[in-house]
């Protein structure tokens, strides 16, 4: 695999861990926590937490945003240079469609976790019911993870025993057909 590939992996992979248990944790061990404390304890607590962990929201939202754009622009790129399918794999696969609904559960996941963490007028509304919205957006995000388990598995599919080595099913020749490429094959 080509270490940016991987680096770009791994830079949206562990983004998306710290921004789903951190919504996780939130929703589960802060906020019920926090039910125990008086208004005026539970303002001021917020207001810390907010001062720390809106960095790494903001910076967990723009490293997923770019990760994952350029994760999928390289594996489009690819996809169509290798012409999976006969150049017709992400239709058959409906991968842009999933890509779609991923990116725009994404967004909305996004705006629900800056007015959780934000302080705007525009957005009380969310955090004046914390337990819901955190609920909604932690379950959009565990939506969002699925997804991207389906569209992994698309590109991924089983391997396959070949002489010298194990071959994914989505490493197909140029002509798309799924037979291994000229260089593996045993004329």
């Amino acid at each position: 695999m080509d270490p940016t590939l991987l680096l770009l992996r791994w830079a949206h992979i562990l983004a998306a861990i710290i921004a789903v248990g951190g919504l996780a944790f939130a929703r589960f061990g802060l906020l019920p926590a926090m039910s125990e404390f008086d208004a005026a304890t539970r303002d001021r607590l917020h207001d810390a937490i907010r001062r720390r962990w809106l960095p790494w929201v903001i910076g967990g939202i723009t490293l997923l945003l770019a990760s994952g754009l350029a994760n999928f622009l390289l594996f489009n790129a690819r996809v169509k240079a290798e012409g999976w399918g006969g150049g017709l794999w992400m239709r058959q696969t409906s991968y842009h469609a999933l890509f779609g609904a991923k990116f725009l559960l994404a967004l909305v996941i996004f705006y629900f976790a800056s007015g959780l963490v934000g302080r705007g007028q525009g957005t009380q509304w969310i955090r004046n019911a914390r337990a819901t919205w955190l609920s909604v957006t932690l379950g959009l995000a565990v939506a969002v993870v699925m997804i991207s388990g389906w569209m992994r598995q698309l590109h991924t599919g089983p391997n396959e025993m070949i002489d010298g080595g194990v071959r994914m099913a989505g490493d197909l020749d140029a002509t798309g057909d799924g037979s291994p490429p000229a260089a593996d094959r045993e004329e």
